[in-house]
């Protein structure tokens, strides 16, 4: 059995509806190719919209921090 909620998001090309007798299929392989690219292309940007300034972050505080010790200990002698 087959929940609603996983079919919820299929595209329409992808439905399952049945056909008329004689009646081509219009399964459009291309068009969904296209669709699913551009769907995971948008996904990995907002990823690294998020992941690549919190790295940055974390490499500069390490850097800081490493430059702040050094620079100590040559006050320090």
């Amino acid at each position: 059995m087959v929940r609603a909620g996983i079919l919820k998001g299929m595209p329409a090309a992808l439905s399952a509806t049945p056909l008329a007798e004689g009646t081509a299929s219009t399964f459009d392989v291309t068009s969904i190719m296209s669709d699913a690219v551009t769907s995971v292309q948008g996904q990995a940007f907002d990823v690294l919209k998020i992941v690549v300034p919190a790295i940055a972050l974390v490499v500069g505080a390490v850097v800081c921090v490493k430059f702040g010790i050094s620079w100590i200990k040559k006050i320090r002698g």
